[in-house]
């Protein structure tokens, strides 16, 4: 159950990008392993997971007796509940899905199955093909594939490709639109279709054959694990399948894991033609569907106890790509003994999962009962997961630094882009280093670690927060209000926009509307707050569950005396506040919030001395007439960076000179950019030497 950002969308790639099939390095299709061309009487093949086995000894679980058959309410969440009184911990319930486990020492948010999750991890996880980008960056076997937005360009892929393939939506969750197994173009029209009901770019990608796997992992650790297994029936003769389907759906009410999701999918049934009035033989089993999610009607088989370590190993470093995820589900495919190869991974993850269903531990249908709830609230109540649970600092007011490039809002794009820009620019004045990870995600390093942005938003803001800042009716009932305010008085509060980053006011904004134009201005008045401000922040900040950056929407008469003596509302508050607004106030100077953000992601980095060198450039090719020296400058503009261009002529080449100044990465990073220049340069060569910084504080264009 993965949750996706507002205002998010990544454009689907439909050409020759992302992974790529390659027949020679897979694992083999049906027809490969039939026919034996691969001589797999010489390969000392891997044994096969007991699932049978496990069946046959263990018969199926029998939860009839379970009080949690009779609840009502959220079975994982009665489940976490009932582990946090084992642990002598208290718990206070909110509302959707949300509740606190606290004891004196510690207090952690959970949402449903999952504590403190990162807004952006989790939106990593659901989108299927940034999580397989991201998982393959790090090493980790994925099934080879591409992602589209048009169904030509899909069924081109599919046909060349010559493999059977599933197909799925991109963004999504519990197995809804997915279907496996493909192998005709009349079963990937069908698939096609059903997928785009979920979601519109869709992943193809290569139908690794084998035992599809759920382990879940705690904390870095691999804790519990078991096999899905599609829905089927066995016949015997006399009731047809729809009437043993119906025997099913009845074992699975039993099952407080299975009760709520009965057998209802018949896609494999219905590509074969099958009826559901069809009575099958004696002792013939039909799969039903081509899914073995339990949310599609398929059974668990507990497994754990017979995985070898290359596995648990495997799912352990596919969890840790994700580390703003403290429990992960991840789904892997275990491949079958016929279509293993010398040489090839054992395992390929398809996908992870940031808020697994952790019932299926508890309830599997088969085999021994893994108490992951036990196991998770033990963690997060450990010293290893006391880092998930920091709560931030008593607010106070420590303005962001006036931005300098007040003049230059044109260069940064619009909306999203801008966003991104201005933390980009940040990130380079600080000397980190930036790459980007796909679509509107990248990455800012230094010494002392990384963190993860989507646009604005860095990775430490929790999924917890983003939930409850967009629920209206939940934030009309939490925000804090002054005790004296009364309805009606509205007219005479005026209306400000405060950015809050680690419990710090970096800059406040006095919006409001022009007498002679009618439209919105904005004026940085942060100078003019109050002290007592600190009191709406602690309240703001403590009702959203302590967001590590957020704009907050506050209503008041006077933000400069005290607010303790006149009426004010807090009446919104986002976790990924526009900060172009703060940079480019209507009025007067901004702040440099991004700086003050980026920042305070890297709290434990020495900023107080950051290095800065100059360097000499010298670009040679047709780099003339071509709008290359404003190019230069934008681009410099955009990464801190201070100096002078100018056209050149060195005998009887026409060149471009520069010299600029700026951190070292910001530097490196333009002479890398400088290599292709703007879209109508040809660059041949860019010369470098290295120069003593003179200070310059501003970007020229020499003529």
């Amino acid at each position: 159950m993965g949750d996706a950002i507002d205002n998010s969308e990544t454009t689907a790639m439909d050409s020759d990008t992302d992974l790529e099939m390659h027949p020679d390095t897979l694992p083999r299709t049906d027809q490969e392993a039939n026919d034996g061309s691969l001589g797999m009487c010489d390969i000392d093949v891997h044994a096969p997971l007991p699932v049978d086995k496990v069946i046959e000894e263990s018969g199926p679980n029998d939860f009839s007796k379970s009080k949690l058959l009779q609840s009502q309410d959220d079975i994982g969440i009665q489940l976490l509940c009932n582990a946090a009184a084992d642990h002598d911990l208290d718990v206070r319930y909110h509302r959707n899905l949300i509740f606190e486990v606290f004891d004196e020492r510690r207090r952690v948010v959970f949402r449903q199955n999952s504590p403190e999750n990162s807004a952006v991890y989790s939106y990593c996880a659901r989108k299927k093909h940034i999580a397989k980008q991201m998982l393959a960056e790090q090493g980790i076997p994925v099934p080879s594939g591409n992602i589209f937005r048009e169904y030509e360009s899909a069924l081109r892929f599919f046909i060349q490709s010559g493999a059977v393939v599933t197909v799925k939506p991109a963004d999504g969750n519990a197995g809804h639109g997915v279907t496996s197994g493909v192998s005709s173009e009349a079963e990937f029209s069908d698939a096609w279709e059903f997928a785009k009901k979920e979601s519109r770019d869709i992943i193809v990608e290569q139908n690794i054959f084998g035992e599809d796997i759920r382990i879940i992992v705690v904390g870095g650790k691999a804790e519990a694990a078991y096999v899905r297994i599609p829905a089927s029936v066995t016949g015997d003769g006399v009731h047809s399948v729809r009437e043993l389907v119906a025997q099913k759906n009845a074992i699975r009410r039993l099952n407080p894991g299975l009760r709520i999701d009965p057998i209802k999918r018949f896609d494999l049934l219905e590509r074969d033609g099958i009826s559901l009035d069809y009575i099958p033989e004696p002792g013939d089993t039909l799969q039903l569907t081509s899914v073995a999610n339990a949310s599609a009607g398929g059974e668990t088989v507990q497994v754990f106890d017979y995985l070898d370590q290359e596995i648990l190993e495997l799912a352990e470093r596919g969890a840790k790509c994700f580390p703003g995820l403290v429990q992960v589900g991840v789904d892997l495919i275990y491949t079958s003994p016929d279509q293993w190869q010398p040489g090839l991974p054992r395992g390929y993850i398809i996908e992870v999962n940031s808020n697994p269903g952790i019932c299926d531990t508890v309830f599997p249908s088969y085999g021994r009962s893994i108490d992951v709830p036990g196991k998770l609230v033990s963690h997060m109540f450990s010293d290893a997961g006391a880092q998930f649970s920091r709560k931030l600092p008593k607010s106070t007011v420590s303005l962001a630094e006036p931005y300098r490039y007040e003049r230059f809002g044109r260069v940064f794009g619009k909306g999203n882009t801008r966003q991104a820009a201005l933390i980009k620019q940040a990130a380079y004045a600080l000397n980190l280093e930036v790459k980007q990870v796909a679509g509107e995600l990248f990455r800012l390093t230094g010494d002392n670690g990384s963190c993860l942005f989507h646009n604005g938003m860095p990775d430490r803001v929790r999924m917890i927060t983003r939930k409850v800042t967009r629920n209206r009716e939940w934030m009309s009932t939490v925000l804090p209000k002054n005790s004296e305010y009364a309805a009606g008085q509205d007219t005479q509060l005026n209306r400000f926009r405060l950015f809050v980053v680690g419990g710090k006011l970096v800059s406040a904004l006095h919006v409001y509307t022009s007498g002679d134009r009618g439209g919105l201005l904005r004026r940085e008045v942060g100078d003019l707050v109050h002290p007592s401000i600190q009191t709406v922040l602690d309240k703001t900040l403590s009702a959203i569950f302590d967001p590590m950056s957020v704009g907050i929407e506050f209503w008041v008469g006077d933000i400069s005396s005290d607010l303790s003596q006149q009426p004010w509302e807090v009446r919104d508050a986002v976790c990924n506040p526009n900060l172009f607004w703060h940079h480019f106030p209507s009025e007067g100077g901004g702040r440099d919030v991004a700086k003050a953000l980026v920042s305070s992601v890297f709290d434990e980095v020495d900023f107080t001395d950051i290095p800065r060198v100059c360097a000499r450039f010298v670009i040679r090719g047709h780099v003339q007439g071509v709008g290359f020296r404003r190019w230069l400058k934008l681009i410099s503009i955009l990464h801190s960076t201070t100096g002078w261009v100018r056209n050149n002529q060195e005998g009887d080449e026409s060149v471009v000179e520069a010299v600029l100044e700026g951190t070292p990465s910001a530097i490196n990073r333009l002479y890398t950019l400088c290599h292709s220049g703007p879209k109508s340069a040809q660059v041949d060569s860019v010369d470098r030497s290295e120069l003593p910084c003179s200070g310059k504080s501003q970007f020229s264009v020499i003529s």
